[in-house]
């Protein structure tokens, strides 16, 4: 896919690491940082999106949760006793989950159809409105959870038990997945990250240096556009 380029590639694979961010800070505290999940509930909307940062808001501000969560995974430089062996997990498991469902189809299409549901809830209720994300949580659970390798998400069982960051999770869960998809569609595989590590690390260090400054119009002046994410063009 030389059509898109390594900075794509960064942006989407911050996504995958920012819904898993967010899905060990909701299981383990209750909390999320609400730019952040903000992002992440929106980027399942963009369908045509006319380049990858647009999934995101458009905007680097709005992935630097992601963009903190790569560095301190996949540094050298992190002390094996700072990474978080569970958000690694749940990269790892939403690139092979999405893989599978990809070749499956059929979920797939059942989840664009709750997501169409959930953008016209969006419209009375508002963008984060208890039942959108509950749509989206259905759409998750009724489609993606039954699929193997299932996602166990570990946290404190008060938090798990709460209906309301329950359906937050499994939100930010389809979320994770959209980025994946999207990392695959821009040319990402596990293979090239494993050779391209370095790659990753540089793009992210210099999305944390320079969140607003040439970003954007670099990002506009070399992407591509992505295909729809759930939706067969």
């Amino acid at each position: 896919m030389s059509e898109y380029t390594q900075q794509d590639r960064s942006l989407a694979l911050i996504g995958i690491y920012q819904a898993a961010q967010l899905v060990y800070d909701l299981a383990t505290t209750g909390k999320a940082d609400e730019l952040a999940y903000h992002t992440c509930i929106q980027s399942l909307f963009c369908d045509n999106p006319s380049k990858t940062l647009d999934v995101y808001g458009g905007d680097t501000d709005n992935i630097q949760v992601g963009v903190t969560s790569l560095l301190a995974q996949m540094s050298s430089e992190q002390v094996t006793q700072s990474r978080n062996i569970e958000i690694t997990r749940y990269v790892l498991s939403l690139m092979i989950l999405e893989k599978k469902l990809v070749d499956l189809g059929e979920p797939m299409q059942k989840v664009a159809g709750i997501l169409e549901v959930a953008k016209s809830q969006q419209a009375h209720f508002g963008e984060e409105h208890d039942n959108v994300i509950a749509s989206i949580a259905r759409a998750y659970s009724e489609n993606v959870s039954q699929v193997k390798p299932r996602i166990i998400v570990n946290g404190q069982h008060g938090h798990l038990q709460n209906a309301r960051v329950a359906n937050k999770i499994r939100a930010l869960l389809l979320a994770g997945i959209r980025s994946s998809l999207l990392w695959h569609q821009v040319g990402g595989s596990r293979w090239g990250l494993i050779w391209s590590r370095k790659k990753y690390l540089q793009d992210a260090l210099n999305l944390q240096k320079d969140v607003k400054d040439d970003h954007d119009q670099d990002s506009g002046d070399q992407s591509k556009e992505p295909t729809s994410m759930f939706k067969q063009d």
